[in-house]
């Protein structure tokens, strides 16, 4: 049974809420661009998400997507597994709408709740065997991000884990030099899109992404309380994205 939760009053959550409203209305079409093309490497995620779920949870388990879109990779990572309940989160109520039709059916319970993910993530706590949130802790500075890895790491349960997928920048490199760096770049790997689709893409990019290098998410991981923090997946060429572990 899904249970779709969203403000009655037609407002969204505070946070970040007009960006998220935007990004789905206006993006959409642009991210279902790059994940058929696997742009994004989500082929690659979902094969490391189903591997870990194979390799640690051979038993029933609670699943928490944030920023969950249309919840169409969570819902083939879960296929055949043990998960008893998926949680999805998004400011976005038709991303959510969307996830409840890709949902129907599934055997295990799930709720699509329209929150901020941090505000999520706090009223949870040790409720959670594994945390996935793919290209989203990225927007918020450094110390918001602190603040979310130590939230993350309370919301898990002994033994959970927490993964993610972001970008990443060069040790020293400033967000100009990132955004510099992978301008003309980026362009040629997202070829598949128009010149005014990438234009709007990368002026989300280009205001909205603070990437960190790889061994400050491993540092702000341990820092927040996590046992291992490791990186599992790094995308093909030179830093953009990469795929990370977080171990209770």
């Amino acid at each position: 049974m899904t249970q779709l939760h969203t403000h009655a009053d037609g407002t969204a959550a505070p946070a970040h809420a007009s960006e998220a409203l935007d990004m789905f209305q206006y993006e959409w079409g642009i991210y279902q661009k790059l994940v058929r093309a696997n742009g994004m490497h989500h082929r690659e995620l979902g094969q490391i998400l189903r591997r870990l779920i194979e390799t640690r949870f051979d038993r029933p388990f609670t699943f928490l997507d944030l920023a969950c879109g249309d919840a169409s990779l969570a819902r083939c990572v879960l296929k055949g597994s043990k998960v008893t309940r998926y949680d999805g989160i998004d400011l976005s109520r038709p991303a959510l709408e969307c996830a409840a039709d890709v949902m129907a059916g599934v055997s295990y319970a799930v709720t699509l709740s329209e929150e901020d993910i941090h505000d999520a993530v706090l009223q949870r706590p040790q409720s959670c065997d594994i945390i996935w949130c793919g290209f989203s802790i990225h927007h918020l500075r450094r110390d918001r991000k602190r603040e979310m890895l130590a939230s993350l790491h309370e919301a898990l349960k002994p033994g959970g884990i927490f993964v993610c997928a972001e970008p990443i920048c060069r040790t020293g490199e400033t967000r100009a030099d990132f955004t510099k760096r992978w301008e003309s770049e980026l362009r040629r790997r997202f070829s598949i899109l128009t010149d005014t689709e990438y234009a709007h893409l990368w002026n989300h990019i280009r205001t909205c992404d603070y990437p960190e290098p790889p061994e400050d998410w491993i540092a702000m991981g341990e820092q927040a309380g996590f046992s291992r923090v490791q990186e599992l997946f790094r995308f093909p060429g030179d830093l953009f994205c990469s795929a990370f572990l977080f171990e209770r």
